[in-house]
This record gives structure tokens, C-alpha cells and sequence, in this order.
């Protein structure tokens, strides 16, 4: 403390605390001789001794002040959103059954056959996305919890993207893949079809929006037939600014003739919405899973629409899941959140799961127990697992991810 003449030190000796005032701030501080000086000793330890009770005063609201600030920076802390996403395990979802009070697939114009057992598509939620945050203490019980996985959000979402675009990305991801896995499945049966070209989104708040859906085929812009998606794009193009762009589109069995209006960006005319490849099947085919999207249930939807055309049950009356994109050529292809896709399935009672073989190196010493996992690495792999475990109930013989490892010279840990 500071007082008109120096600062006070005070020093530990083994008889007890001893003053040393500004004379004695160097290597000697030594004890007052009281009966040299009796007046200035009783000042002294008068004024010390007063300096001291204040400062006892001081310190309880002084700590109680600190204690309250220091709360409040670590409330303030713990609260702040951080730019990391956490992967959870989400449900896994019996295609062949209901999702929110509503079947999944519907397939009206061919014959269909009675299935058993469940077919079940895997999910993961994601917290922190575009619109959201999460904040550190989250990001640090995540770190314990072995069924999450902590990453830096650009490793999930491109920089700058909203939460608009993100669902619009998502909802044509989803509309894409169901569109490629009933073709697949449609391959492998010999059925045939047609490509066409097909609005796979509508961005909320567009143009477009309230006037053109997800699932519309499109047959012609501004008088013109619409055979490839980047047909489609450049006869957009070539609408003058301030006109609404003439579309022929065929929604369900309805062809509607609308008049779609259009806003000028970088002096183009855009619409709104995302066009993508798409067919034209000889059945209806309806695949409804409310507000999911993404493109990773792709190989479960082909195997759901196989097993409803074809006589028998699949899964032999097994609880089956997986997860796998479904390219157009019947490869399985790699995903996102494998780890917490296998522990939503456990938690959902799957007694097996197919996994991508691309996504092997991620399965490994990760499986659940009790969870039976078998890699596969296109759609006739997928068939063939799910027809032994209906045959035998077990995946002896079949392909593990720890098979795959070895067979590409990487080592199991």
C-alpha cells in the first residue's frame, strides 16, 4: 500500500511478521528498535496496524467482486458460439415402414409384395450448422462422448453458405438420390426408363417459390423442349430482363403451363431453383422421410424398392441398416458421420449394418456390440449380404471392414 513516504514491505521471520519501512527495502530489513525511538515506533505500528484492518475491510468485498467477475467471464465464455459443428447419432428410420405418421415408399403402378423385417436408413444430427451454434461447453462434453464427433464447421458447410441454402442443398441431395436409387434398383430388375430433367429444389423466398416444386419433370422453357439440365439453364438465360420465364411442367399426372417470374443477378435472370437429372419411371414411385436430407440413403432406398418388387421378404425378417450413396452405375459410395450412423443403429435395436467399403478405414474398432457389420461396395453386394443373413441370420462369409483393410495393406489399429 502506498502511503506520502514509500511503499510498506513486510517480511516473514521465524519470530513472526516484521515492518520495514522505505529505509529498509533493500537486503537488510531489520526489526525497529521501539526504546531508540518510542514515539515514532508507536506511530508506526499504529498506522500499520490501521492499514491492516483496512485492508481486511477490503479484501472480502474485493474477492466477492472478483469472484462475481470472473463468473461472469466464464458464463460469457461457455456462452459464445464457437465455429464447430458436433455430429450426434440420429434415428435410424425403417424405409419399409412410416416416418411422422406417413409411409415412406409408395410404389403405384406395378405389382408389389408383402416385405418383413425393417430396411432401416441411418441419420446423424448435426448441431452448429448455418441459422445455429454450439458453444465450448458443448464442444467439450462432445470431446468425452465417443458417439460424437467435433469438426470445424468448413469441413461440413462451405464458408458463407445460410441456413436457406443449406436446406435447399440437402432437400435436392435427398430428391437426387431417391431418384438414382430407384433407378438402380429398376437396372437390376430390367425394368426401363427415361431420363428427363427435373426441378430438384426451390430456394425459399425465390422467385419461383410457391410457383414451381421439388419433383415438377420439366418439359419445356419459353417454347422450347428441355432435354439436359444444362439445356434447361441456358434457355433460362435467354429471357429479357423483366419477363417471366413459360414452363411446361409435369407434376404428378397433371401437365401445368406457368408463367415464372424471374430476378436479375450479375444481369442474368435467375429463377431459383436447382434443375437436376432425373427419370421418367413406369411406376410412380414415392419416397417421403419429412424434413431429412442429404444424399446418404441412397443404397437403402434402392434395397427397400428392390425388396417391394420382388417376391419374398429381403431382410428374412431381420432388422438390417446402412447407409451409402448410390451412383447411377450401382457403386456404393462413402459418407459422413459412419461412427455415429452405427450407434444410432444399435440404439435403434438394427442387428446388422452395411457399411461402404470406402468408409472401412472409419468402422474399425468402432462397431457397437452386438452390431454386426458387413462392407459392401455396390448394389449387388448389398443384395447379396442382406439375402445370407435372410438365409442363415448371420454374416458368416461375408465380406468385414477389417477383411477390406487387409486386402488394401492397411493395418487394423
Amino acid at each position: 500500500m502506498a502511503t506520502s513516504s514509500g511503499p510498506w514491505v513486510f517480511q516473514r521471520t521465524e519470530r513472526g511478521w516484521m515492518e520495514g519501512g522505505p529505509g529498509h527495502l533493500g537486503h537488510n530489513v531489520g526489526v525497529i528498535d521501539e526504546q531508540s525511538h518510542p514515539t515514532r515506533a508507536r506511530r508506526a505500528r499504529t498506522a500499520i496496524r490501521r492499514t491492516v484492518d483496512d485492508a481486511q475491510l477490503a479484501r472480502p468485498g474485493l474477492a466477492l467482486g472478483s469472484m462475481v467477475l470472473l463468473c461472469l467471464m466464464i458464463l460469457g465464455g461457455s456462452l459464445m458460439p464457437v465455429p464447430y459443428v458436433i455430429e450426434r447419432p440420429g434415428p435410424a428410420i425403417d424405409v419399409l415402414g412410416e416416418y411422422e405418421d406417413e409411409k415412406i415408399l409408395v410404389i403405384d403402378g406395378a405389382e408389389t409384395h408383402p416385405t418383413d423385417g425393417e430396411l432401416m436408413m441411418t441419420t446423424v444430427s448435426v448441431d452448429g450448422g448455418p441459422g445455429y451454434r454450439v458453444t465450448p461447453v458443448e464442444v467439450v462434453a462432445s470431446w468425452f462422448d465417443r458417439g460424437q464427433a467435433v469438426l470445424p464447421r468448413e469441413a461440413v458447410f462451405p464458408a458463407g453458405q445460410t441456413r436457406e441454402e443449406t436446406v435447399l442443398t440437402n432437400s435436392v441431395a435427398m430428391s437426387t438420390s431417391q431418384q438414382g436409387a430407384v433407378a438402380v434398383a429398376l437396372d437390376e430388375l430390367g425394368i426401363e426408363y427415361e431420363p428427363v430433367v427435373m426441378v430438384g429444389g426451390v430456394e425459399q423466398g425465390a422467385p419461383a417459390d410457391g410457383v414451381l416444386e421439388g419433383g415438377d419433370v420439366i418439359l419445356s422453357v419459353n417454347g422450347s423442349g428441355a432435354e439436359t439440365v444444362d439445356g434447361v439453364r441456358e434457355l433460362v438465360r435467354t429471357t429479357a430482363e423483366g419477363e417471366d420465364v413459360q414452363m411446361q411442367v409435369r407434376r404428378g399426372e397433371e401437365v401445368l403451363d406457368l408463367e415464372v417470374p424471374t430476378e436479375q443477378v450479375d444481369g442474368a435472370p435467375r429463377m431459383g431453383i436447382v434443375p437436376t437429372a432425373g427419370y421418367d419411371f413406369p411406376m410412380d414411385v414415392q419416397i417421403s422421410v419429412g424434413e431429412i436430407g442429404g444424399p446418404s440413403a441412397g443404397m437403402m432406398f434402392s434395397l427397400s424398392v428392390y425388396d417391394e418388387l420382388t417376391p419374398g421378404a429381403l431382410t428374412g425378417g431381420h432388422q438390417i441398416a446402412g447407409t451409402g450413396t448410390m451412383s447411377a452405375d450401382g457403386d456404393v459410395g462413402p459418407i459422413g458421420g459412419i461412427r455415429q450412423k452405427m450407434v444410432g443403429a444399435h440404439e435403434s435395436d438394427a442387428e446388422f449394418f452395411l457399411a461402404p467399403s470406402e468408409n472401412c478405414d472409419e468402422v474399425v474398432d468402432y462397431e457397437p456390440e452386438g452390431l454386426d457389420v458387413v462392407a459392401v461396395s455396390d448394389f449387388e453386394d448389398a443384395v447379396a449380404a442382406s439375402e445370407t443373413i435372410a438365409d442363415s441370420g448371420d454374416t458368416e462369409g461375408l465380406p468385414t471392414c477389417e477383411d477390406i483393410m487387409s486386402q488394401n495393406g492397411e493395418e487394423t489399429r
